[in-house]
């Protein structure tokens, strides 16, 4: 673990002037089968050491680390299910953040929901608190694949949630969806893709499977249960999301997220533009300049050190700047609009911009005329490829 002061070295002087806030909320009702997220029972004492562990971390980097000073543009509550938790409970985290620091008023305030877990009177309790955005965790319209998941609910309390949520007055909603998961078809996902566009989401994120380590479905393949994703049958999945959901008037503005016009999602925008951002919450991960930090995947463990004033670090990594440009470059290339990258003569000598022309020379990048460089449609089924090659 480390001391404040410790890390004040660690992390020097930065000059970004804004910052983003993720809160996990690690608490679930039951786990879904494909999750490996770490995560506790909904225990009304483990709660509480949450919400007091979680107001003393606050103080900390907002006081001890003066990272009051820096305006706050997003704040994402993420888990985990955030809305396990009493609005009331929600409202409050969401008022000890403004108290500590300077969220600005134009702030996105964004949480997931599980449909299972909301209510009329909740979600107007989260709009009235200051939350401008919903992200629906549906996952699936199709009720034999919901079942095979796990914990999740059917397509009608998605649909009651999106109600209710439009009723409270959010106007920006997205809905989560997930595809590529085993005994999934082509046409229940068209059903899914369909059923999804019914509500008339501001944005759907539409996320292929994968095998966690350590999720239910990861031992169930390794007892012999199970298999791993079939990518060709995910890549088909994908393009007919693409062509659905274009052809509904949706933009593609990550290789996983789709927007109405003016609704891409702030928060996640930072990540990929590595942008600083701030995790609070055992197991959350922060950006700040050139540090990465995590804090540790246990609630005991977390709420204990921050009592006795102990940021709850279990990992601290300083990036070179070599590495900090191709962290740039690697998120940076999950947007469909890509990067800027100068690429003279003389530049094209580094390592990094070599790497950037020989995947250029393969078809997986484009170099465009404004010196941008992004990745093809090829580049976009080898995303991971390209990213291993230039980390």
């Amino acid at each position: 673990m480390t001391g404040v002061a410790d890390f004040k070295k660690v992390l020097g002087r930065f000059y970004e002037e804004t910052l983003g806030i993720y809160v996990h909320v690690p608490f679930c009702r039951a786990r879904c089968r494909f999750c490996a997220f770490y995560m506790e029972s909904l225990r009304e004492d483990r709660v509480q050491a949450f919400m007091d562990g979680l107001a003393q971390e606050l103080r900390l980097y907002a006081s001890d680390l003066e990272l009051h000073k820096m305006p706050v543009q997003t704040i994402y509550f993420g888990g985990g299910t955030p809305t396990a938790l009493a609005p009331r409970q929600l409202a409050c985290i969401l008022n000890d953040i403004r108290y500590w620091f300077a969220v600005e008023e134009d702030a996105e305030i964004s949480i997931e929901a599980h449909p299972g877990t909301v209510s009329p009177a909740g979600l107007e309790t989260l709009r009235q608190s200051g939350f401008t955005r919903l992200s629906v965790g549906a996952q699936s319209f199709d009720q034999n694949e919901l079942r095979d998941l796990g914990g999740r609910a059917f397509g009608a309390a998605v649909r009651q949630a999106v109600s209710w949520a439009r009723s409270a007055g959010f106007t920006n909603i997205s809905l989560d969806l997930m595809y590529g998961f085993p005994r999934q078809s082509i046409e229940s996902w068209q059903r899914t893709l369909d059923e999804a566009l019914a509500l008339s989401p501001a944005h759907l994120s539409c996320y292929a499977y994968t095998l966690e380590e350590g999720s239910p479905f990861h031992r169930e393949m390794m007892q012999g249960k199970g298999s791993a994703p079939d990518q060709e049958f995910q890549l088909i999945l994908e393009d007919e999301a693409v062509n659905r959901l274009v052809a509904a008037g949706f933009e593609r503005y990550e290789i996983s997220n789709y927007c109405r016009a003016g609704y891409e999602c702030r928060h996640n925008m930072r990540y990929w533009h590595v942008l600083p951002y701030l995790g609070l919450g055992p197991s959350a991960r922060s950006s700040l300049g050139h540090v990465r930090f995590g804090n540790v995947a246990d609630l005991e463990s977390y709420a204990d050190f921050v009592k006795k004033g102990t940021l709850p670090l279990d990992e601290v990594t300083s990036l070179s700047p070599d590495q900090v440009d191709r962290e740039h470059i690697v998120w940076g290339l999950r947007m469909l609009s890509g990067v800027p990258v100068r690429m003279t003569a003389i530049e094209q000598k580094t390592p990094l911009l070599q790497a950037i022309r020989q995947l250029g020379e393969q078809g997986l990048l484009q170099m465009e005329k404004q010196g941008r460089v992004r990745l093809t449609d090829l580049g976009m089924r080898f995303v991971d490829t390209v990213a291993v090659a230039l980390l």
